[in-house]
């Protein structure tokens, strides 16, 4: 990525609106995965349930949060001897709350993405923050962001779907009032963040993890 610090009105030029992905984006999420696996060793088996999952759902939308997540965890218990109510237990209780952890202790802001953001912040534009995972302002505390600098924090599944599915990120640019031409996409994904600023006709900085 071109040096953000020095090159901020470029980056902004004719942008209303900023769409900031979240993990891997405003932190860099190297390690994070490791990291989660290394404490829940023992439930092996559905966190590679929590990933074909999401494979499976790619695309798919649905009229609200609770049925999106009803027909995910439905999808994790496939073929296990698990429920998908035992499941979105152990999503909600367990693995979500251990990546918010592992995120406190061992991330911190992209100094790059946050300048940015207090760009983004002193000119006055409309910033949100469009994640594929859910605890969105928990992951923001831990990081010791401030949530209220974004006038919208939510993940795609609360929208009835995954990241790029157009359904999705239409009902994100009507949440925010926002027109694709001065909008904004800022991810660390081009399948999923670039793919999903293409599908409305919005622009897309994509950072680096290299």
């Amino acid at each position: 990525m071109k040096d953000v610090k020095n090159e901020l009105n470029d980056v902004l030029q004719d942008v209303q609106t900023v769409v900031f992905d979240l993990d891997g984006t405003l932190y860099d999420k190297r390690g994070l995965a490791g990291r989660i696996v290394s404490r829940l060793w023992w439930c092996m088996p559905m966190l590679a349930a929590e990933r074909l999952a999401r494979r499976a759902m790619k695309n798919k939308m649905y009229d609200s949060a609770e049925a999106f997540y009803e027909a995910f965890f439905e999808q994790m218990a496939k073929g296990h001897y698990w429920t998908g109510k035992i499941a979105d237990k152990w999503y909600n209780k367990v693995y979500l709350p251990t990546m918010v952890r592992a995120i406190h202790r061992y991330h911190h802001p992209r100094e790059e993405v946050m300048a940015i953001v207090r760009e983004g912040q002193r000119r006055g534009l409309t910033m949100a923050i469009y994640s594929d995972y859910g605890c969105v302002e928990d992951k923001l505390h831990a990081l010791g962001i401030d949530p209220e600098l974004f006038e919208v924090r939510i993940d795609a599944p609360a929208t009835g779907g995954l990241k790029p599915a157009k359904g999705s990120v239409n009902k994100l640019m009507k949440m925010l009032g926002a027109d694709p031409k001065t909008t904004l996409f800022v991810g660390d994904r081009d399948d999923k963040d670039g793919e999903a600023a293409r599908v409305v006709g919005a622009k897309y900085l994509k950072i680096n993890n290299d």
